[in-house]
């Protein structure tokens, strides 16, 4: 590029005097320029803090149009010197056709945050960009690009499609099942300026697509579309979701739709198969406060499903406590926990075999943090009866049962525990004493809990 190497001519035959500092700024721009023309490398001096090489490198990447290139350009568009705004400007008009449009779409990013800054008024340049986009010519290129797109440049392509494209319906239903959480609530809001014949169909079909707060969307936007929603409501009360099952239970109250009546007929009928069905029928019984048939919570509480299993443990009492105690067995944590959890409602009598037997049996196997949750569900004093058991029974293992009784005692700050009674207590007391005066466990240990 003949122009550049002028300016490395003019920069090194300038004979004025100057001071050392401005001799060396001269120089390392000139060296600069000079390795950026031997490796064709601009882009890394577009951001450069000296002005001088700031400009060439423009006029360089002006010379040069690439995908990368027009990202430069669209960062020194509000570049604090006027002249490297203008040269920006003047580079950027060569992609304004619909040739460079996949070099548009490459810079999006770049450009929509151009909106955002202030030091000139991008607005002109945003304009002919966009209009360039919508070009007839530029649509394949556009539509693709929008389809594989996330967050605000789906969003943008979106709007500009909604302006310009021809076959709405097509492009409605790719929405409604983009990638892009925003641009599918968008598509719904869009779909409510279709005609309702046109609207049905394509919001019916998103209605089945995972995903609750735009399927809540829809089927706000599908109700009032409808000349007879009874039937879909009676199907979206018995939905896996539950934002979907409030929003239906409120609909149908203005429909003359009796929800329970609605799972009481669900329930005359098989065992789901599918989760989702499980989560609908459970949920709805939740919300609803209706119990539900023992062999159905058995059923549910053995579903191949971690969720359907997560979900069943709270509708267990005390007549499926033996479900409850197989729970605690399950390989999922949330299923585990949720046991526990309801478990922890259950009066200490009901637990107090089935809950020994499992400690007897995995203490060593369980991990901490499972091991802690069943101690838990024993009254205070209760936990430490356990633990001397266990001490008196394994006396090979008596050492790591002492510790354990050191760590509960520890642990105490003041014992509430309004089950286990005061005789019993008293005694667990003095056998504690009598360890610590045996060295068994630490005197400091027994003093937490004795005083």
């Amino acid at each position: 590029m003949t122009f550049i190497s002028d300016w490395l001519m003019r920069l090194q035959s300038r004979q004025a005097a100057v001071s050392k500092w401005e001799a060396q700024r001269r120089d390392e721009a000139a060296q600069l320029i000079l390795n950026a023309e031997e490796k064709g490398d601009w882009i890394g001096l577009t951001n450069h803090s000296n002005g001088f090489i700031r400009e060439v490198a423009v006029r360089a990447l002006c010379a040069e149009p690439c995908p990368e290139a027009l990202e430069a350009l669209i960062e020194r568009l509000n570049d604090w010197v006027p002249q490297i705004r203008d040269l920006a400007a003047l580079g950027l008009n060569h992609y304004l056709s619909p040739l460079h449009a996949k070099d548009l779409l490459y810079a999006l990013e770049p450009l929509l945050a151009l909106a955002s800054r202030d030091r000139t008024d991008h607005g002109g340049t945003l304009s002919a960009v966009r209009k360039v986009l919508q070009l007839a010519e530029s649509n394949d290129e556009v539509y693709a690009n929008f389809l594989a797109r996330q967050s605000k440049a789906a969003r943008y392509l979106f709007a500009l499609l909604l302006e310009s494209e021809q076959d709405i319906e097509t492009l409605l239903r790719d929405a409604l099942g983009h990638r892009e959480l925003t641009v599918r609530l968008l598509a719904v809001d869009a779909c409510k300026n279709l005609p309702h014949e046109q609207a049905l169909p394509l919001l019916s079909e998103a209605l089945q697509r995972p995903g609750a707060m735009v399927r809540v969307s829809v089927l706000r936007a599908l109700l009032p579309m409808l000349a007879n929603p009874q039937q879909l409501l009676s199907t979206m009360l018995l939905d896996p979701s539950p934002a979907i099952r409030t929003l239906t239970r409120w609909a149908a109250a203005r429909h003359d739709i009796d929800a329970q009546a609605v799972l009481e007929e669900r329930l005359k009928g098989e065992f789901p198969l599918k989760k989702r069905d499980w989560l609908g029928v459970l949920g709805l019984a939740a919300e609803l406060d209706i119990e539900i048939e023992s062999q159905w919570l058995t059923a549910a509480a053995r579903s191949s499903y971690a969720s359907v299993r997560q979900a069943t443990m709270g509708r267990l009492g005390d007549d499926q406590l033996i479900e409850l105690l197989v729970a605690l067995d399950d390989l999922s944590d949330r299923v585990f926990f949720a046991a526990v959890a309801q478990m922890d409602k259950l009066p200490w009598a009901s637990l107090h075999a089935g809950l020994n037997t499992k400690l007897d049996r995995d203490w060593h196997e369980l991990q901490s943090v499972r091991r802690h949750a069943l101690m838990g569900l024993r009254p205070k004093w209760q936990q430490v009866a356990y633990l001397l058991k266990r001490l008196a029974m394994e006396p090979v293992a008596r050492s790591y049962w002492a510790r354990q009784i050191d760590l509960w005692c520890d642990r105490q700050y003041q014992v509430v525990d309004p089950v286990t009674p005061k005789a019993e207590r008293v005694e667990l007391i003095d056998n504690l004493r009598q360890l610590a005066s045996m060295g068994v466990i630490r005197k400091a240990s027994f003093a937490q809990v004795s005083g």
